[in-house]
């Protein structure tokens, strides 16, 4: 079992040589997810993800292939902020879905939509503003 958490969370942070912590007020294994609950906090290094919920999928060989957050989802990482209603990563795809007031702030630049979807394979971002539209906060750094 320690070798499955090892690797489920390989791919939810980039410093990959820190350990994860994983905390929440209930913990689940099955054989194709692993379900946390209630106050679901994961920390690697500075980077941090909290939820009401977050379920990781696991491939037939106990490999995780996606991840789902839910309910109250913030990521925070040095000079970038996350947060949406629900948040799912694919890692196959490399895709990223931020849904239900989503918002992205990286240093002082701000991104807000109902949906916002990210490709890191091939670095497009999408915005889909709903009832209340897309808003932007650009701020241009001065050059030194």
């Amino acid at each position: 079992m320690n070798r499955k958490l090892i690797l489920l969370f390989s791919f939810i942070f980039t410093a990959l040589a820190q350990p994860i912590t994983g905390e929440a007020k209930n913990l689940e294994f099955k054989k194709d997810r692993i379900i946390y609950t209630g106050n679901v906090k994961l920390t690697r290094g500075e980077a941090v993800l909290r939820a009401d919920k977050v379920t990781i999928l696991l491939d037939s060989e106990g490999k995780p292939f996606r991840l789902v957050a839910e309910g109250n989802v913030i990521y925070k990482e040095p000079g970038r902020k996350a947060v949406a209603d629900f948040a799912e990563y694919d890692l196959k795809r490399e895709t990223i879905v931020l849904r239900g007031s989503a918002k992205v702030e990286e240093r002082k630049n701000v991104l807000e939509a109902e949906e916002i979807v990210y490709d890191k394979k091939n670095e497009t971002l999408q915005a889909k503003g709903g009832e209340k539209g897309v808003r932007t906060i650009y701020v241009e750094e001065p050059e030194r």
